[in-house]
């Protein structure tokens, strides 16, 4: 009897959840292309299906219920130790920005001591950026955001290198900014403006989430009496196991957001 590659049974489960994404994922996206996309994100990473295999179906259940591809761009799976680590990325954050419906334009960018770079403060704010196209663009100067709304306000926000170096250091992530310095130096200040501007509920979920997996410790949302050995199991599941898995999914997450809601309540009223 031939054994089942861990990649395959994997990738097997991943297709026996489909109906559980499907009710997770906003309607606009296709639940194959999302189940496919995270497909490919697996084979360029395999080493993801040997860390704890319950964290990896929290990163897609919760990419899922964020309307987020995990393609690097919009999201990303990455190793923490034996954990799979969610990371919303630059194109998610955008994209959640626009789906509040407040945005009309987002630019942002890092800038370097060879471009042509003019930021102005005071009354006539403006911010001005000619990437150079060719040759060596010298050392990373800083890094700027712009965002105009619907209404037509205008942001604009700046973060020198100093303050990008103290996010980077108080990140669990830095095998991710090492491999995508520049990505997570535009993710950070796009944190940074939406905390100005109008946010969806969506968009506020993702970001403080995002905080607490990747500036904070670690929080362990396993219920202590979950079977761990069958999470762990390196075999595909049947269709039944694979749906009482989800489920149980979903309801950790649920009671992930409540708590974080009950906080902020709580908070307020001190």
């Amino acid at each position: 009897m031939n054994q089942v590659s861990p990649i395959v049974a994997v990738q097997s489960t991943l297709e026996k959840m489909a109906d559980k994404f499907k009710e997770a994922l906003p309607p606009h996206i296709d639940v194959n292309k999302f189940i496919s996309v995270g497909k490919l994100a697996l084979n360029k990473n395999p080493r993801l299906i040997d860390l704890d295999r319950n964290s990896l179906w929290q990163t897609f259940m919760k990419a899922a219920q964020d309307g987020l591809l995990l393609d690097g761009r919009e999201a990303a799976a990455v190793p923490y130790k034996s954990q799979v680590s969610y990371l919303p990325m630059v194109d998610g954050i955008i994209k959640l920005m626009h789906n509040s419906g407040n945005i009309k334009t987002i630019s942002v960018d890092v800038a370097y001591t060879n471009d042509c770079f003019e930021y102005e403060k005071g009354s006539n704010a403006h911010v001005k950026h000619m990437p150079l196209l060719s040759g060596d663009r010298g050392e990373r100067l800083a890094v700027w955001c712009y965002v105009k709304t619907t209404n037509d306000g205008e942001y604009i926000e700046i973060m020198d290198m100093k303050q990008i170096e103290d996010c980077r250091k108080v990140a669990k992530s830095q095998n991710v900014w090492n491999a995508w310095y520049d990505q997570m130096a535009k993710k950070t200040i796009l944190k940074r403006m939406a905390k100005l501007l109008p946010k969806s509920d969506a968009l506020n979920t993702v970001l403080k989430m995002d905080d607490e997996n990747n500036y904070r410790e670690p929080v362990n949302v396993t219920p202590s009496e979950q079977p761990l050995s069958r999470l762990k199991q390196s075999i595909g599941l049947d269709e039944s196991d694979a749906s009482v898995m989800a489920n149980n999914l979903i309801e950790q997450l649920k009671g992930q957001q409540e708590f974080r809601k009950q906080k902020e309540v709580d908070n307020d009223q001190q």
